[in-house]
């Protein structure tokens, strides 16, 4: 074969050296920075703790940890949610899950102004019954017997006791004025009810009192007793 390359034609013979000689260099060139690059790549000891530093550890339920300067307790409180965070200067003594104080015997709270953050202070009252509270007060347009609460289903009876009405002053409904989907709204009046108001303002007129429907039967004494705070003429 060397023998045969001397055979060639010089032109030949040059081209052959030249694509030899890119062949070594290119070689060469490979070799040279494939080494660094193994050696780039490979992980030092630093590196590899470098690495482990960002890797989440596993926490225990109950482990306080610290993120952002600010410490934590991983567990739910009595609302299901996590309580709030504490300063990491704080001690840790001092971090105590936040539950409303109850009122004690003898102390009371206004119906009529409480909100439910007043309400829950009631024993017996949580979350789900001081808004029950609130919405059914505004329905009725204020509450003037702390008996109204009855009419709330399940309502805990032992939590009256805490409770007291102050200045009532319920919103009146102008039974001569509202049109029957307005007045059947309140808890008081169904529709049987608001319709009888509207057919007696059709047939005689303005309503000067209730007892212009005691002869309804949708209007017996109670009913007339438990509506006559909350209306006008």
């Amino acid at each position: 074969m060397i023998r045969e390359f001397f055979y060639l034609q010089k032109s030949d013979r040059k081209v052959i050296i030249v694509l030899l000689c890119v062949i070594a260099i290119a070689l060469g060139v490979i070799f040279l920075t494939g080494g660094e690059n193994d050696e780039s790549n490979a992980l030092t000891p630093a590196d590899t703790l470098k690495k482990d530093s960002f890797r989440r550890p596993y926490y225990h339920r109950d482990t306080v940890y610290v993120r952002t300067k600010v410490i934590y307790r991983d567990r739910p409180d009595y609302s299901g949610k996590r309580t709030s965070p504490r300063s990491a200067s704080e001690p840790r003594d001092s971090f105590v899950p936040r539950y409303p104080v109850k009122i004690k015997e003898g102390e009371h709270v206004v119906l009529n102004t409480a909100d439910t953050t007043a309400l829950k202070t009631v024993p017996g009252i949580g979350s789900y019954f001081a808004r029950k509270i609130v919405e059914y007060g505004q329905r009725l347009g204020g509450y003037v017997s702390v008996d109204q609460l009855d009419e709330i289903e399940d309502f805990p009876l032992d939590a009256k006791r805490y409770l007291t009405i102050r200045n009532a002053q319920p919103r009146k409904l102008n039974v001569n004025k509202l049109s029957l989907n307005e007045l059947k709204r309140h808890p008081y009046i169904n529709y049987y009810r608001a319709k009888a108001i509207t057919d007696y303002r059709r047939l005689h007129g303005p309503i000067h009192s209730l007892d212009d429907l005691r002869l309804s039967k949708d209007f017996p004494p109670d009913i007339i007793a438990r509506l006559a705070p909350y209306v006008e003429f």
